[in-house]
């Protein structure tokens, strides 16, 4: 790893990586700052893709995913990893398809963001999905219990901001393609 941008008074002295699997790889840097050696554990995770599916010009379909780590059902938007080989936005296209078995004629996107840049080196791919379709039925993975559902746009801004919706990738994914069909809508 190279620092690029950090202050002169910081250096690497070694990067150690204590853990790696299929969807997360872990590191301890030793780092000299300033003269002090300073262990910063940090992780790279796969990046991924989630998109906003407008069902209407006043609705968007949404899932409702059993979360085994905070053992509940959240409600969010498709989102997963972007495998070898796949762009960003095919990986939006594939994960609205596998969880919800709609297709979207048009899929646009509106950005990027990191969830973590503290600890973890990952970018979360945004777009929007007009036009659907449902043209298959769900294609789920062994740990996805998903059920779709459609919801009207002010009833999503109401979740959102009385804290109902804990996904963070879904809360940026939704206020930005709010913000992007408010003011792009045909």
């Amino acid at each position: 790893m190279l620092l690029n941008n950090a202050p002169d008074e910081w250096n690497i002295v070694s990067t150690k990586e204590v853990y790696s699997n299929y969807f997360i790889n872990l590191f301890e840097d030793t780092l000299d700052v300033q003269g002090q050696e300073k262990i910063y554990v940090r992780g790279t995770r796969k990046d991924y893709s989630t998109i906003v599916p407008f069902i209407s010009d006043d609705e968007i379909l949404v899932i409702k995913s059993y979360r085994h780590i905070v053992d509940s059902i959240q409600i969010e938007v498709p989102s997963g990893y972007i495998d070898e080989g796949e762009s960003a936005k095919q990986a939006a296209i594939r994960e609205l398809k596998e969880e919800t078995g709609y297709s979207a004629k048009e899929v646009v996107s509106i950005g990027t963001y990191t969830s973590d840049y503290t600890m973890f080196e990952q970018t979360g791919n945004l777009f929007i999905g007009y036009d659907l379709v449902k043209d298959h039925e769900q294609s789920l993975g062994l740990m996805e219990q998903i059920d779709v559902v459609i919801m009207k746009i002010n009833e999503i801004k109401q979740l959102l901001l009385r804290g109902v919706i804990l996904n963070a990738g879904s809360i940026v994914a939704l206020y930005r393609a709010l913000d992007f069909h408010k003011n792009n809508s045909k």
